[in-house]
């Protein structure tokens, strides 16, 4: 549900717009409600898990999110729209990391890894196919419909906890859960401009009165935690070293992985001259060796521990973003398919293990809270890739431009933001044999689509260096997960007692 909900409106936003009579921004926040509400409150969720037990987190979590998509469905307005979308993400951020954590307990040692990769792999598929599902659901009912996919997944996955799973008994630890508003408001606060400073610009009032928000709240919260008893966010978390370096490659994967299928598609349409579902099939090599890799990622983990699928899977990530940014100069689609092949392979193999590598290494009792900050990492990761690598190619693109314009003399250099919105326009018009947009002359249009490579092979070269300083973090996990072995023994334990009268 979490995975297809993440993307499946995308489709159905043209014609949610002709049926409501939508503004572009009501629309661009259908999108932004859901994941601004997500990233905030996963932490949230994760502690709500070790609080209540995960088994009623997973159905609480469920519920909330059945009853925010039958809203969804039935909304009338935008902001009942929009509403119902951050619900959905409330729900998403109870649900998720109650899951990971299940997923983690019901299965012995030396199937842990095995069993996140099956579920990383599942993921990825529906992620991939969440555009699909939502224009065949769109075109052949109504973009309603796309809402009310989500109650029978809900129902039944209700059903088959209260017929497989046993609850653990709540543990009815004091909570400082007045500190929620200040976690909730300082991480939208953080994850909401990086999303915007694309199209608000990193110097405006907005984007800096927000982060100084953020900041201002995190300080609070983290003050706050020191003086309290039973602190909502426990900090010790990134104090451990196989959380903290299984977070940042979750977080850094994101990173690149946003970024990289973001503007691969922007070359691909500007550059190559591909229609926008053409350049979306182009991307499927980015996601199916990833729902293939990821069960042998995980079987590795059990094998040989984290280091060997994350430092291989991790290697390929950033072979795969740096070649590419090469490659990109021969203006070859062929290349590119290869090289996005490679780095869904590299994600497949390392990002199972970083999630189990990440959670082996908490204590049982902060495990919801340790894949709730997880999750939050991966959040942000991705706003914070999208809106760096978006400022690199905008800011190369610029000075390409400029550049370009200032040499051939036929137009000011001041059209260098109009000619950048027409790239794309002016590529089309080419290989149609049409007028170019914006007075372009046909002469110049290598130059600029060597200015959109500049660009976009710049952003991918900074992928690239943050991949290798996480790859590099991964020298410090332990060859074997011994601490967390034998953690786990004693997990497995409580575990099989729990479910022996279920499996009797």
């Amino acid at each position: 549900m979490i995975a297809i909900d993440a993307l499946v409106v995308l489709v159905a936003l043209p014609t949610i717009q002709r049926s409501m009579g939508s503004s572009s921004t009501a629309l661009q926040w259908v999108i932004t409600a859901y994941l601004l509400s997500f990233a905030g409150m996963s932490a949230i969720g994760g502690r709500i898990g070790d609080d209540l037990g995960h088994e009623r987190a997973f159905r609480i979590g469920t519920w909330l999110f059945v009853a925010a998509s039958l809203a969804a469905g039935f909304a009338q307005s935008d902001a009942w729209l929009i509403a119902a979308r951050a619900a959905q993400g409330a729900g998403a951020a109870i649900l998720r990391p109650a899951s990971q954590v299940i997923i983690f307990k019901e299965f012995p040692l030396a199937e842990r890894g095995k069993a996140m990769g099956i579920s990383s792999s599942l993921s990825t598929l529906f992620y991939g196919m969440a555009p699909l599902i939502g224009g065949v659901v769109t075109s052949e009912l109504s973009w309603r419909a796309v809402f009310f996919v989500n109650p029978p997944l809900g129902i039944a996955a209700v059903v088959l906890t209260r017929l497989l799973l046993t609850d653990g008994p709540p543990r009815r630890e004091p909570v400082d859960w007045a500190s929620a508003p200040l976690l909730f408001a300082g991480l939208v606060c953080v994850v909401l401009p990086l999303a915007q400073a694309r199209y608000w610009g990193w110097s405006s009032v907005a984007v800096v009165s927000l982060f100084s928000a953020g900041a201002v709240s995190l300080t609070l919260l983290a003050a706050r935690g020191r003086r309290v008893s039973h602190p909502l966010l426990h900090l010790e978390l990134l104090r451990q070293r196989q959380f903290a370096v299984g977070t940042s490659v979750v977080s850094a994967v994101r990173f690149a992985f946003v970024g990289f299928a973001v503007f691969g598609v922007v070359w691909l349409q500007d550059v190559v001259g591909l229609s926008p579902f053409e350049a979306g099939l182009a991307v499927l090599p980015l996601t199916l060796p990833t729902v293939v890799c990821a069960p042998l990622g995980g079987r590795l983990y059990d094998r040989l521990g984290p280091r060997v699928p994350l430092g291989f899977g991790m290697g390929l990530c950033v072979a795969a973003l740096l070649c590419t940014a090469l490659a990109l100069h021969q203006q070859d689609f062929a290349w590119l398919l290869v090289f996005f092949s490679v780095m869904g392979i590299g994600m497949g193999l390392c990002v199972s293990p970083a999630w189990t590598a990440a959670l082996a290494g908490t204590d049982l009792g902060m495990r919801g809270r340790a894949a709730g900050v997880t999750q939050t990492a991966r959040e942000v990761g991705a706003a914070l890739g999208l809106a760096v690598m978006g400022a690199v190619v905008t800011h190369v693109l610029g000075d390409r431009l400029g550049q370009v314009l200032q040499q051939d003399g036929r137009l000011p250099s001041e059209r260098t933001g109009e000619v950048a919105r027409s790239v794309g326009k002016a590529v089309e018009a080419t290989q149609q044999g049409s007028r170019l947009p914006a007075g372009l002359p046909a002469d110049l249009v290598p130059a600029l689509k060597d200015a959109v490579t500049a660009a976009v092979s710049a952003a991918f070269y900074v992928g690239a260096a943050v991949l290798f300083l996480a790859a590099s973090a991964v020298v410090l996990l332990p060859r074997r997960t011994e601490a967390a072995e034998k953690a786990a023994e004693g997990d497995v334990e409580g575990e099989s007692k729990d479910r022996g009268g279920d499996r009797g």
